[in-house]
C-alpha cells in the first residue's frame, strides 16, 4: 500500500516527497471511510504550536485538509470501510505534508486487544508539550527499547519519578472513579473528547502531573490515541484492569454513530 511515502500539499495538490530532515510539528488524524475526524481541532492545535514554535500559520482551510486527505487514501487504495492514520505536519518551513501511517484492524475508536507489557525509564524528553519531530524520534528510540527489553512499551518518567506524557499520545490512570489526565497546553482531540465522556459517565476528571507512585497503585492506566485506548495488563508485573477503558473506548465510538 505504500504506507511510507509521504506527499507534499502545493498549491492545493499532492506532489510526492521523499522525507525530508525537517523539524515540524504534527497531528495524527484518525480518518473513516476517507472522512477525517475532529478536522477543525486538529488544525487548531497544529496551528498554536507552529506559532509558539516557529512563528508561522498553518495555512490549510478545514475544506482543504479533508479534501486533500480524501485524495491521498484514494491514491493509496485504501479501503473504505477502514479506520486509517493520516499524519499532518507542518514544517519550520512553512510547508505541509501528508502520510498515510497505519491502516487499523479496527473500524472507528476501539479498546485495542493488545494489553501493553510495560517499565519504567527515566529520559529527559524535548518539548514533549509539543507535538514535534522531537518527540517522535523520542518515542521511536524509547520502542527500539522495549522491544529489546520484550515488552511493547516505555513509560518516560523524570528524575525525581513523575511521568512524562506526550500531548498526542497521552497516558491515563484511573483510580476510584477518577481519571486523572496529564495537564497540557495543547491537549489532543482524543483527549478533550475522552474529558466529555468520563464526565459523562460519572467520573471525576483530574489534570496533574502523575507520578510512578500513583500509577503503581491505579486501577487502570491506558495510552489513549488516534486508534482509541491500548489499556496496560503490566507495569513491573503489576497487574492493571481495563473495565472502564473498556466503556470509554465504547462511547468514544458511539459519538461518531
Amino acid at each position: 500500500m505504500g504506507h511510507s511515502e509521504e506527499y507534499i500539499i502545493r498549491n492545493g495538490e499532492l506532489q510526492s516527497l521523499q522525507p525530508a530532515s525537517q523539524v515540524y510539528v504534527y497531528q495524527d488524524i484518525h480518518t473513516l471511510s476517507h472522512t477525517p475526524r475532529h478536522a477543525a481541532q486538529h488544525l487548531r492545535i497544529i496551528d498554536h504550536a507552529a506559532q509558539k514554535l516557529f512563528g508561522i500559520n498553518c495555512k490549510l482551510s478545514i475544506k482543504e485538509l479533508e479534501n486533500t486527505i480524501l485524495r491521498l487514501l484514494d491514491s493509496t487504495y485504501t479501503t473504505h470501510n477502514t479506520s486509517a492514520c493520516v499524519r499532518l505536519r507542518l514544517y519550520a518551513s512553512g510547508e505541509c505534508s501528508l502520510q498515510l501511517r497505519e491502516v487499523s484492524i479496527y473500524r472507528g475508536y476501539a479498546l485495542r486487544s493488545l494489553r501493553y507489557e510495560a517499565t519504567f525509564v527515566a529520559v529527559n524528553a524535548p518539548l514533549g508539550n509539543y507535538p514535534t519531530s522531537a518527540i517522535v524520534a523520542t518515542r521511536d528510540l524509547l520502542q527500539q527499547m522495549a522491544q529489546a527489553r520484550d515488552l511493547h512499551f516505555l513509560i518516560m518518567t523524570t528524575p525525581d519519578a513523575h511521568i512524562i506524557s506526550e500531548c498526542c499520545e497521552p497516558l491515563m490512570m484511573i483510580k476510584n472513579r477518577v481519571l486523572y489526565v496529564p495537564s497540557f497546553t495543547m491537549p489532543s482531540a482524543e483527549q478533550q473528547l475522552m474529558e466529555r465522556i468520563a464526565v459523562r459517565l460519572g467520573l471525576k476528571v483530574a489534570h496533574e502531573n502523575i507520578t510512578v507512585q500513583q500509577l503503581k497503585d491505579a486501577d487502570e492506566v491506558f495510552i489513549l490515541s488516534w486508534q482509541g485506548i491500548t489499556a496496560m495488563g503490566h507495569i513491573n508485573q503489576r497487574t492493571y484492569m481495563s473495565t472502564l477503558a473498556e466503556r470509554l473506548a465504547a462511547e468514544m465510538e458511539k459519538q461518531f454513530t
